[in-house]
């Protein structure tokens, strides 16, 4: 009778659990299509048709998942957003997972599944096509795995991790801190033996085999990922304060922030916890590394789903009895505090409302992404605000391109300046329109760039005309988007005509130096 009652007790466990996941799905799938896509999914989509072992600032596997998903779903916003969502809903089934292998039960796994449920943080990276959907997910199955392996003894668990870590790396090359917080963990904890195991050194050379690829391919590039890093430290990260990463890590879990950080409280400190205290060491070395190095908030969010589990686990353990009305209480105020910031990790309100929602209650709500890159505070989230204004740039371009005869036509170069996002518009909003790929020197974009282009009109896509008069006797404003939410407004299309110049040679030394920058 008691193995029957286990198993009921089992049974509605996941079924609990399985209708959190439904839940996350159903919530990304409803609202994905509401924004343009971001300027940075863009990029990534169109990396999909340039499949590689790396690039200029990421590496190769949120291009294979653009590939898959143009492959299956085409030029689709759903599409292109269906992975990180189904990312999100695994995420939940290894939070519920290590929930029930620390002993939890339904009310822990309530409170750890709503915490990442309605965390803004999460709601965000499982909407956009970026690498950190899938860091966040492969983060969180790394740390569970670890956690599997001490706990059982497993050594050879560290074969699995290795590869988690090599794919980890070739996602995102954050995964390192993940890696050095452990090591300082095994180390700092007493743990120094699993070291010492020969699975570690197997999984090590497992991991070095599986980065190779991108490794080389950094080197024989002159690697880029060291110059995006300095750009990244001397324009944004530069331009914060060391307190500004807690803050930001906070407007991204909001009243989660409650349940993960009971978590690694207990981690810490709490005696009847301390067969787990290297993964509360790991996971608040990472937190200051981050710190340290200013980090933005969101780069440590793939800590943040385990430490759910294992404040919804402590909850449930340490807060019952006479203390369950204070457990009511905080995990109550965690979840009121994280649906009143929503708004600002899912696409639920028009850019009108959501914009009158942030002012009416930014004193009360640490809104995410309203210090934008340059370090200037604003009343609307820059992700948002880098999710429209495409559409009507990609009308104007097409407005341009079809204003040309035949011939003119076909010798057209649609060009961007200093700008991903205005060629990723042309390319996905551009394809209703039948048009040419835009051409750009900037971020990837410049190893696909042509090395010349023929000597005639071009579509130029910036707020001014620099100086592209010395080079044509006919420019034409053909339109600005007029966007007071675009990051970008008042971005102007021209339809530059009538070269004085051969364009085609000075397009052609101007490409040859700017793809030399990425050649040993």
């Amino acid at each position: 009778m008691k193995k029957i009652t286990l198993n009921f007790t089992a049974s509605r466990y996941w079924r609990v659990a399985i209708l959190f996941m439904a839940a996350k799905l159903l919530i990304h799938f409803l609202t994905n299509t509401r924004y343009e896509l971001m300027r940075d999914e863009m990029l990534y989509f169109n990396i999909g048709e340039h499949l590689s072992t790396g690039y200029a600032t990421v590496p190769p596997v949120t291009g294979f998942l653009a590939f898959l998903s143009n492959y299956i779903f085409g030029f689709s916003v759903f599409g292109i957003r269906f992975f990180p969502a189904i990312m999100g809903a695994v995420s939940l089934y290894i939070i519920a997972s290590i929930v029930r292998e620390l002993g939890g039960g339904i009310t822990a796994l309530v409170i750890a599944a709503s915490s990442y449920l309605l965390a803004p943080g999460f709601l965000l990276v499982n909407t956009l096509l970026t690498p950190n959907a899938a860091e966040e997910l492969l983060w969180l199955l790394a740390t569970w795995k670890i956690f599997r392996m001490v706990r059982t003894g497993n050594h050879r668990l560290w074969i699995i991790i290795g590869i988690i870590s090599g794919i980890g790396f070739l996602n995102k090359y954050s995964i390192l801190f993940l890696i050095a917080g452990f090591l300082a963990a095994f180390i700092l904890s007493g743990n120094r033996k699993i070291l010492a195991s020969k699975y570690f050194l197997l999984s090590v050379l497992i991991g070095l085999v599986i980065v190779s690829p991108n490794i080389l391919w950094q080197y024989s590039h002159g690697w880029p990922v060291v110059s995006h890093m300095s750009e990244l430290r001397s324009n944004q990260l530069d331009l914060t304060g060391y307190l500004y990463f807690p803050v930001s890590l906070f407007s991204f879990c909001q009243g989660s922030s409650i349940i993960w950080l009971a978590g690694l409280t207990a981690l810490l400190f709490f005696r009847d916890e301390r067969q787990y205290r290297y993964l509360g060491i790991a996971s608040l070395t990472i937190l200051l590394l981050f710190m340290l190095g200013k980090g933005k908030g969101y780069y440590a969010l793939g800590v943040i789903p385990f430490l759910l589990a294992y404040g919804g686990y402590v909850f449930e353990k340490y807060f019952t009895g006479r203390l369950t009305i204070a457990r009511n209480f905080l995990v109550s105020v965690s979840i009121l505090m994280s649906v009143a910031a929503m708004p600002s990790g899912l696409p639920l309100l028009s850019y009108e409302n959501y914009s009158s929602y942030v002012m009416r209650t930014r004193r009360f709500i640490v809104h995410p992404f309203l210090q934008w890159e340059d370090g200037t505070q604003h009343n609307f989230s820059q992700v948002w605000s880098d999710m429209t204004g495409w559409k009507e740039l990609a009308g104007y371009v097409a407005e341009a391109y079809y204003s040309l005869p035949g011939e003119e036509k076909r010798n057209c170069t649609i060009f961007g300046e200093r700008s991903y996002g205005y060629a990723g518009a042309v390319y996905f909003y551009g394809k209703k329109f039948n048009l040419p790929e835009a051409v750009t020197f900037n971020e990837s974009y410049v190893f696909w760039a042509p090395d010349t282009i023929p000597n005639g009109s071009i579509i130029y896509i910036y707020r001014n005309i620099n100086d592209l008069d010395k080079y044509y006797k006919n420019i034409m404003l053909i339109g600005s988007v007029h966007n007071r939410f675009f990051r970008e407004n008042e971005l102007k299309v021209f339809l530059c005509r009538e070269p004085m110049v051969n364009v085609s040679a000075v397009y052609k030394e101007l490409a040859a130096n700017e793809k030399s920058k990425y050649r040993r």
